[in-house]
């Protein structure tokens, strides 16, 4: 009976899907805390899967802390000129330019290079890790440190599948479905929006590959020399999973490679968390309902202009409505409507019932979380991706938009009494929030399972595309091309120098023949 129960047992443990805890290294450095927060969950969970699990970021730990998960906050840098300026060039109303883009792109850039050189980080190249996870942030030359460590590597994107995330999983770009990441068209495309797509595309591709070749190549060099580290091309190649921020039921389907998961909404938690009690008795005497408004973690309200400040406190003085703003200095006479903090827990908030509408610079975190828990939106975007995030939302019909460039008292105080008083975004928001939650597993659980998939299986390499081994001249075929078209002009060079012998051959037999006769 005992030796009964052994197999029993064993059996059991063959069953199992064993992960055998592994040491992974989390590297996030980017200027934005939204990123962080939509990263940082999936690192929490493979802590609690009995991972140890090391986080270094540029942001103060928040969560309760976990057992085997050390967090290694490096804030030195976050304060810096350059982030400033990235964050108030935003909100002061003033268009950026491509080169003054292109700068601040190397500043930024710049970030993950300052947190690999600062000592609580150096402390760390002395240890073993099984696996490096990288959040995405223009630092694509951080994925040396998986060189450093000799193990595979994991890229986790707080956007869309995007020009850099399609190349460095080798999957296949759909310009004649998928619009560009700024675009906003809606599916299908019309014949000129496919062309004007294209536009898009190479636009993508140009600003892309010119900050990964002006500036991040070089930063590669510079923190991992040639002479002691894999070459840049090679750690690129060495990736095995890539995690980005979209689910084909918010977006129109394109086609993925095994190793790109969508995982949109892993941030979100699975039930949520009870709010400050000061903001909790806010929005439940919200009788008519409330308004959230934030602009997010780069943008802040305070930085805005007082003609602008004065337009949304016009507004909101007038309403019947509650709002709760993210305003992250004093506001002096605020309507009692209106109730301020320097920081609010976002997805907290937007899961309260009577929060009716969100005023949002729509970034892609927050439109995922305003999705899932079905409140619709006042887009007014402010740079980057956010343009096109509002134009897509307005045109699935639970938003509405205000280019910030437009924003005045008249035009703020219309398109917010649309949102309020129009029961239709409401209604479509109910549908979309249904086909975001109807998923076989939460999408946090889905990240940590593939990333121990990876673990799992020493990198993953049979999931890799050999795409990622080619040149954008293979992968394009232009090599395969121009062999064709350099051998069909040859071959026709070949023919017609053939068919002149031939007929030269012909026509003077003949003549010869005519001289005999």
């Amino acid at each position: 009976m005992k030796s009964d129960g052994y197999c029993i047992v064993i059996l059991c443990l063959i069953q199992l899907d064993i992960v055998l805890c592994a040491k992974i290294l989390g590297f996030f450095a980017a200027v934005s805390q939204s990123h962080f927060i939509v990263e940082e969950p999936v690192m929490r969970e493979l802590a609690k899967r009995g991972h140890d699990v090391t986080v270094v970021t540029s942001f103060k730990q928040s969560g309760e802390p976990l057992k085997n998960y050390r967090y290694i906050d490096i804030p030195d840098f976050i304060n810096r000129p350059e982030i400033k300026k990235f964050r108030t060039a935003s909100t002061s109303g003033n268009s950026i330019g491509l080169a003054q883009r292109f700068i601040m792109m190397k500043e930024l850039s710049k970030m993950s290079l300052h947190l690999m050189n600062h000592n609580k980080f150096l402390q760390l190249k002395n240890e073993t890790f099984d696996l490096f996870v990288l959040g995405w942030s223009w630092n694509d030359y951080a994925l040396g440190l998986s060189g450093h460590f000799k193990c595979p590597s994991v890229i986790i994107s707080p956007n869309v599948n995007f020009y850099t995330m399609r190349k460095l999983a080798g999957n296949p770009s759909s310009i004649s479905t998928i619009p560009g990441i700024t675009a906003g068209y809606a599916t299908p495309m019309t014949f000129f929006q496919r062309l004007r797509n294209i536009g898009y595309y190479l636009t993508e591709f140009a600003f892309l590959e010119g900050i990964n070749q002006l500036f991040v190549a070089p930063l590669y060099t510079e923190a991992f020399p040639p002479s002691e580290y894999p070459t840049y091309d090679e750690v690129l190649r060495n990736i095995s999973l890539i995690l980005v921020s979209q689910h084909f039921s918010g977006r129109t389907p394109e086609p993925l490679l095994p190793n790109v998961i969508e995982v949109e909404g892993m941030h979100m938690k699975k039930g949520p968390s009870p709010l400050p009690e000061d903001i909790k008795a806010f929005l439940d005497g919200a009788a008519d309902g409330a308004i959230f408004f934030s602009l997010g973690s780069n943008a802040r309200s305070s930085d805005l202009s007082e003609d602008r400040i004065a337009v949304f406190v016009n507004k909101f003085r007038s309403l019947k409505q509650r709002v709760l703003w993210k305003f992250e200095t004093d506001l002096p006479d605020i309507p009692d409507n209106v109730k301020i903090g320097k920081w609010l827990p976002q997805d907290d908030v937007l899961a309260h019932p009577n929060v009716v509408l969100f005023i949002s610079h729509c970034g892609k975190a927050g439109i995922t979380e305003a999705k899932y828990h079905g409140v619709p939106m006042l887009g007014i975007p402010l740079f980057g991706d956010q343009l096109g995030n509002a134009r897509n939302i307005a045109k699935e019909g639970w938003a509405v938009m205000l280019p910030f460039a437009d924003l005045s008292e008249s035009t703020f105080s219309a398109v917010l009494d649309e949102a309020l008083n129009n029961a239709t975004y409401g209604n479509v928001v109910t549908k979309l929030s249904n086909l975001s939650r109807d998923r076989p597993e939460h999408p946090l659980d889905k990240a940590a399972f593939w990333i121990e998939y990876v673990i799992r299986h020493n990198g993953a390499k049979h999931m890799q595309s050999p795409a990622v081994h080619l040149n954008i001249l293979q992968y394009y075929l232009v090599d395969a091309i121009s062999f064709i078209l350099a051998a069909l002009y040859v071959s026709i060079r070949l023919i017609k120098f053939l068919f002149k012998v031939i007929l030269r051959k012909v026509f003077r037999r003949g003549h010869e023949k005519g001289k005999k006769e």
